[in-house]
């Protein structure tokens, strides 16, 4: 593929372990589970992201990092069965009253994240990642991923490696270590023999909230993990000047989607 070998796994391990954008802990996705699904579900994202699977209606899915259910639930009605899986209880039980709303019924929850034995789990004919990618070792999440799905993958990692938008950082004087981007994936999946395929799709924001002043500092330090007290009175100055006094809120997000066919 190169003139001389790469190892894009290794590379994005150690990536990964030195950006300052570190994953969220269970406590923090249960804590952050009422907001989220306020803010995902019924999105057009979600109906982007079906729109681009192709499904017969007769398929199992598994649905990775599932949270409040935005792409479970809409994607149960069209399929015979989702699995989804999490390891966020406070997720789970978003989900499930979702699910209860709707009248879905043939949606199955499992307690358990990427690090855990998916060996009990049933047959699956596809399986989705919908923004739940962020492993440490992306080499292993995608060949589980692929393992147990008998015919497609589908999944969506951010673009750029910033969950914030780079110019806010650059404001408010805050210096990160990007997280690994996308093109990682395609190059580890094109390793292991499959031929990805790549589309994108926008969202209107990112991590980051504009709605109020506090709403937008609080956003920037779930992202980054924290902001000293100069950089929080330049955020707010920030949104003062930029968000309100321009009325230029934070860069819509790009999202890459990634699928491959599982049966070679």
């Amino acid at each position: 593929m190169f003139l001389k070998p790469i190892d894009f796994a290794a590379m994005y391990r150690e990536h990964k372990a030195t950006t300052d954008f570190k994953a969220k802990n269970r406590e923090e996705w249960d804590a952050k589970s009422s907001d989220m699904a306020q803010s995902t579900i019924n999105s057009p994202y979600v109906e982007d992201f079906i729109s681009r699977m192709e499904l017969r209606g007769d398929e199992v899915v598994l649905d990775i990092g599932c949270g409040p259910g935005a792409l479970s639930v809409p994607l149960a009605k069209r399929v015979k069965e989702v699995i989804a899986i999490d390891f966020s209880a406070g997720m789970l039980e978003e989900l499930r009253a979702y699910a209860s709303r709707e009248g879905v019924t043939n949606i199955t929850t499992y307690h358990m994240g990427w690090e855990d034995d998916w060996s009990h789990l049933p047959t699956i004919d596809i399986a989705v990642a919908s923004r739940s990618m962020e492993v440490p070792d992306m080499d292993a999440a995608l060949d589980k991923m692929s393992s147990r799905a008998r015919r497609a993958c589908y999944l969506t990692y951010k673009v750029g490696g910033s969950f914030v938008d780079m110019n806010i950082l650059g404001y408010i004087g805050k210096k990160v270590k990007t997280k690994p981007d996308f093109w990682y994936i395609p190059l580890l999946l094109y390793s292991r023999g499959y031929l990805p395929r790549i589309d994108y799709i926008e969202t209107g924001r990112g991590s980051v909230r504009s709605g109020t002043k506090d709403e937008f500092v609080e956003s920037l330090i779930w992202s980054i993990g924290s902001l000293d007290e100069a950089q929080q009175a330049k955020a707010r100055e920030y949104y003062e000047t930029i968000v309100v006094g321009e009325n230029r809120p934070p860069r819509p997000v790009n999202w890459a989607f990634i699928s491959w066919e599982t049966s070679k």
